[in-house]
């Protein structure tokens, strides 16, 4: 009796989704420019080396519900950025979401509309290395 292999499908995307995994690499992004929509804010950084296509981090606080809503926003974030996201988002750039909870009630097609407009913004502004002028920077007094 032969045993064989079994292999996974290989994806034919040209474009597959990236994500971030790590602690700085989240806070990096941080300190780049937002966008504050009704139902998630979007922090976008440009990577120093230009190089491979956008990466995603997704992140729900606490504060928005337990586990079980934390994790529906997640999931309906991840299936609009593997709809939305690969096709708007610039190459080299990495974006983070952070989901509220209005993300639960909200029809796909406008939680796509709304992410799709958020990236448009940030990746026609990517060249911009300033903070936001939605989200200005405390002074310090």
């Amino acid at each position: 009796m032969t045993v064989q292999k079994r292999t996974a499908p290989k994806s034919t995307d040209p474009k597959p989704t990236r994500w971030l995994t790590r602690r700085p690499e989240f806070l990096s992004a941080a300190k780049g420019r937002r966008h504050h929509a009704a139902l998630f804010t979007i922090q976008a950084l440009r990577r120093s080396p230009l190089e491979g296509p956008a990466r995603f981090g997704l992140t729900v606080t606490g504060k928005t519900g337990n586990a079980v809503e934390r994790n529906r926003i997640k999931r309906r974030l991840r299936a609009a950025i593997g709809e939305v996201g690969r096709a708007t988002a610039a190459d080299g750039m990495d974006y983070v979401l952070i989901g509220r909870r209005d993300i639960l009630a909200t029809p796909y097609t406008n939680l796509l509309a709304e992410l799709s407009a958020g990236l448009n913004r940030l990746s026609s502004d990517a060249g911009r290395t300033a903070p936001s002028s939605s989200h200005p920077t405390k002074k310090n007094r």
